[in-house]
């Protein structure tokens, strides 16, 4: 069976061919292709991206690999926080407002009054990324958008063309909008009340393996065969999640991408009981729900830094594939770029780097900027641990996890034990598990979950490292202790 993985991400949009097969227990790129989307950005802190742009994209990659081999279906995955405005006849009104915009930031502080409360039905804390504060913004700043409007997401953008109406996966609303309620599984009516929106203003909501056929006039535009099936899938995080731990409840996942995320697996929709509201919960699938959080500042920051220092990517096979270096010769880089997702962090804080000798050199400063990146994601960890959310592993993707150097970085900062599925990405693993379960009506995943138990390579966390790095995370907390108490005497 061959699957067409459509990936809706934040810098590129890509769809992989991907071969299942069920004897052999194998999942296999065969093919795949990848377009850069243009940030559009029509006034100061926009980040948004062309629906017309992502949609001949798609078709035109599609066309191309369906030449070249046979689809048999469809799996979709998209990036969360995507909200984009249509109307009636699902014509866009807006383009794709992103994770990165950040013109909705100053709209948060109204519904500060109501923000313990939405978290607890929503799983969402109180940051600019959600749909709903972008409502907020638009609902002042460009009312008339939101008068006849559907408010789409990411997935329902893409169903709303290729199947010709608008349905999104509970995984992804869960992720996206601060409006679904995660224990009812339906738009929480507190927070349309908020955002002044009623129900059919949003897409249908269903579960991520929930099959469809493609439209007559998608099949042709994209060049498929009508009646094509198509799977609605999980957002990108829930889908990697998805492949790599099968709902074990033992097992986190972390992606170190663009963006990073630190997500594992629960059986109940819990949340931070403390007032920092450090991590969020989504659902997942199946009564199964992801506890944990996501950082915007992660290989986004790297980049930067690459450019910065005059460095291409080719550098980083170099520098990341060694053994880290000692965290006493590498500065202490707070790497917020851009407006992080944690609440408890100022919004205006930016990135820092503190610490830099002259013995220092630009691999010293790249491995800083890791080093801060793992250090974000262990204060969800930290949240997590203090509210009964703990696990006994770590499972591994995203761009840097190519890199040795990276993966001992994080075993011996969270002094855990990681695996890495080599060959094939994790995400494709969610997609070929889903499609599994749909097309072949079940009982063939497990065929797949040896594969990857057998396939994973894992890293043992170093003693020593860890207690470096624990004593520099205590002086990364500091940091942004004061960082927080300045912001305070500001206000």
């Amino acid at each position: 069976m061959n699957v067409a993985a459509i990936d809706l991400g934040t810098t590129n949009t890509k769809v992989s061919i991907i071969s299942v097969d069920e004897r052999e227990a194998r999942v296999q790129l065969l093919d795949s292709a990848s377009r850069r989307l243009a940030a559009q950005t029509p006034e100061p802190k926009a980040y948004e991206h062309s629906p017309l742009e992502i949609r001949l994209c798609i078709s035109e990659m599609l066309h191309h690999l369906s030449r070249r081999h046979r689809v048999d279906a469809i799996v979709l995955s998209t990036y969360l926080f995507a909200t984009v405005m249509v109307d009636r006849s699902l014509k866009p009104l807006t383009n794709v407002i992103t994770w990165v915009d950040e013109r909705a930031n100053s709209y948060v502080q109204l519904i500060a009054g109501r923000a313990s409360e939405l978290y607890r039905r929503t799983g969402c804390p109180p940051i600019h990324i959600y749909t709903l504060p972008k409502i907020l913004w638009l609902r002042h700043e460009k009312p008339e958008l939101l008068r006849n409007a559907l408010v789409l997401d990411g997935k329902s953008l893409l169903t709303s063309w290729l199947l010709g109406y608008p349905v999104t996966d509970l995984s992804t609303a869960s992720g996206t909008y601060q409006l679904l309620n995660i224990s009812k599984l339906a738009w929480d009516p507190l927070a349309l009340e908020i955002a002044a929106i009623d129900e059919s203003q949003l897409p249908e909501l269903r579960e991520a393996h929930f099959l469809d056929t493609i439209s007559s006039s998608a099949a042709r535009e994209i060049g498929l065969e009508p009646k094509t099936p198509l799977i609605l899938g999980l957002f990108d995080g829930g889908s990697m999640v998805y492949g790599l731990s099968r709902g074990r409840k033992d097992v986190a996942v972390v992606n170190l991408g663009t963006s990073a995320m630190l997500r594992t697996v629960v059986d109940r929709p819990a949340v931070d009981s403390s007032p920092n509201m450090m991590f969020q919960t989504y659902y997942l699938v199946d009564r199964l729900w992801l506890s944990g959080g996501a950082i915007s500042n992660a290989g986004i920051v790297v980049e930067y830094i690459l450019r910065l220092l005059n460095l291409d990517f080719s550098a980083l096979q170099k520098i990341f594939n060694s053994d880290p270096l000692d965290p006493g010769r590498t500065p202490l880089v707070v790497p917020l770029l851009y407006p992080e997702r944690l609440p408890s962090l100022p919004q205006s804080s930016r990135l820092t780097i503190q610490g830099v000798t002259p013995e220092m050199t630009r691999e010293s400063i790249l491995w800083g900027v890791v080093e801060g990146v793992l250090m974000l994601l262990k204060l969800i960890d930290e949240s997590l641990h203090a509210n009964g959310v703990d696990y006994l592993e770590i499972m591994v993707g995203g761009g840097l996890s190519q890199y040795r150097g990276v993966l001992k970085t994080l075993a011996s900062l969270f002094n855990r034990r990681l695996g890495v599925v080599k060959g094939v990405e994790a995400s494709h693993i969610g997609q070929a598990l889903l499609a599994l379960r749909v097309l072949s009506g079940g009982g063939t995943e497990h065929l797949l979950a040896s594969m990857i138990d057998r396939s994973a390579e894992h890293l043992e966390p170093d003693k020593a490292l860890h207690d470096l790095y624990s004593r520099k995370f205590a002086e990364f907390k500091s940091v942004l202790t004061l960082y927080s108490r300045n912001a305070r005497a500001a206000q």
